[in-house]
This record gives C-alpha cells, structure tokens and sequence, in this order.
C-alpha cells in the first residue's frame, strides 16, 4: 500500500490568507490617517504585524501535510516544528469511527480513535482541555482527530484507515 497525504482545503487557507492581507491594509490605512502618535502605533502594530503574521501561519499550515496514512500509522503533523509529529500506531488501535452528526455544528467533523483493551492507558490528545474531556466523557473514544476541513471526505479517511488496521490483525 502507498502512503496518503491529507491537507487542510485550499479555499480554506486562501479565504484566510485573503482576511489577514485585508487586517493587514486595515493596520497600514490607520497607520497613515491617525494624526495620535500612539494611536497610530497601536493601529500599525496591532493590524498591520499581526496580519502579516497570520498569513505566514496560514501558509506555513498550508506546506505540510495534515495527515499522512502509511502502512504501518497515522501521522499527524504538528505546526510547530519543535514538537515531534503525533503517531498512532495501527497495531494498537481497535477501530476508528466519525462523531455523529452534530446539530449545532453541522460542519464539524472528529476522527474517534478506540484503541484496543490490552493496551496501556492511551495519551489522548486534544489542543483543549473541553477536547479531552469530551472524548472521554460524551464518547468513551480514546482520542480525537479532526477531520473537517480536509481535501479528503471523512467517511473515505474513515474506511481507509479501518483498512488499514484490519491488515495489521
């Protein structure tokens, strides 16, 4: 089997990338109008920096991959570079399933990882603490991975990825 690379929806990271050029013209625009020495650093630093420094996370993201599938593990990778990728490993996963549909937000899909009883107490991982709860809590999943906003449709990744932990029993 080859290995898969996921990233995140262009449209996505160009809307964005568009929004932080845009604060970043709001920032030089009140910059040059505001005759207040302050006010017009405040205005130029605020808008015009942190536009410009959203658009190089934005595109940053953008040259990674956000998942990698290969014959062995999921990889996820991490936008910042000092942190090694995260790796799920197949061998010790059960199964993996998608949260249910979510009226209150619709578009938002996770990736549930059910890892298999015999193994030691899994690292669940979520960028919140409400993540990590609600995984235990609300699903009994092991872990989260959100899957919304990818170039691939979840329930495909879904049925890949069970594939693949069916060929590694």
């Amino acid at each position: 089997m080859e290995e898969v690379r996921i990233y995140r929806i262009v449209w996505k990271n160009l809307l964005a990338a568009i929004v932080c050029l845009a604060l970043t013209a709001v920032g030089i625009i009140g910059a040059i109008n505001t005759n207040d020495g302050a006010g017009k650093a405040t205005v130029g630093l605020f808008f015009g920096l942190g536009g410009l420094f959203l658009l190089y996370l934005t595109l940053k993201v953008r040259l990674r991959p956000y998942l990698t599938v290969t014959d062995k593990c999921l990889i996820q990778s991490r936008t910042d570079k000092s942190l090694p990728d995260y790796t799920i490993h197949f061998a010790e996963v059960d199964h993996f399933e998608l949260t249910p549909f979510n009226i209150l937000l619709p578009l938002e899909r996770d990736l549930m990882v059910y890892y298999k009883k015999d193994k030691d107490k899994p690292k669940v991982f979520s960028p919140t603490i409400f993540g990590r709860i609600a995984a235990k809590l609300f699903s009994g999943a092991d872990e989260y991975i959100a899957v919304s906003g990818i170039n691939m449709k979840p329930q495909l990744l879904l049925d890949l990825l069970n594939e693949r932990v069916k060929c590694m029993k």
